[in-house]
């Protein structure tokens, strides 16, 4: 396995494209479905313990993911569909909830299938980086930036990126308080690849799930 690449932050532009992640209905804070609640899995991305997209399941590697690191953009924004019936002011509206911020990129220590996508042929790339969340009470819909249908990616010009930066300026980025949730509601780590899988993580010594 290649060492993972960093990216020259000079070439990168302010502009990204959004990510979609499935909600755990158990959560009032923006994780994803650990728990499989919405039968698609128990997901493990984004896998916010580390700051990565497509660690470990490769479902958006060839359309979303591999393009991203490809490309000059700066920004992956996470946005997801709030699933918890007890936030009704948000319950089943998407909103963006974050973003990773390009840094490095790498190979993962799985090369597999899944169920989105059935022949992994080429390296099964994951992209790292700076990362930050917040509440749904401070997300912003995704009808801000013009929105109207339902997305699972889609490109953000420079205008829509300065449009969700300036939203989140000034607001608690909460990663940690996420990081302890998905560690709560996980109690076997299911979605942790150091320990229910058989594979190395790169990152065990850095990972929030065991350092927060």
């Amino acid at each position: 396995m290649n060492k993972p690449k960093s990216i020259d932050q000079n070439s990168l532009v302010e502009k990204g494209r959004l990510q979609y992640f499935y909600h755990s209905p158990r959560s009032d804070l923006p994780i994803r479905d650990v728990l499989n609640d919405q039968k698609q899995g128990n997901k493990t991305e984004p896998h916010i313990e580390i700051g990565a997209e497509n660690y470990w399941n490769a479902c958006y590697q060839s359309n979303n993911i591999k393009p991203f690191i490809d490309s000059n953009e700066k920004y992956l924004f996470l946005f997801t569909n709030c699933m918890n019936k007890q936030l009704p002011e948000f319950f089943n509206k998407q909103f963006i909830v974050g973003y990773i911020k390009k840094g490095t990129f790498g190979d993962s220590p799985v090369n597999q299938t899944t169920s989105c996508n059935q022949k992994v042929s080429e390296s099964h790339l994951f992209v790292k980086g700076e990362t930050f969340l917040y509440d749904f009470k401070d997300a912003l819909p995704l009808t801000a930036i013009g929105l109207e249908k339902r997305v699972r990616k889609k490109n953000v010009d420079e205008t829509n990126t300065k449009i969700i930066l300036n939203h989140f300026k000034g607001k608690k980025n909460i990663l940690k308080d996420c990081v302890k949730e998905i560690k709560t509601l996980d109690k076997e780590n299911i979605t942790c690849l150091r320990v229910y899988s058989n594979k190395n993580c790169l990152y065990k010594d850095d990972c929030l799930r065991w350092k927060s």
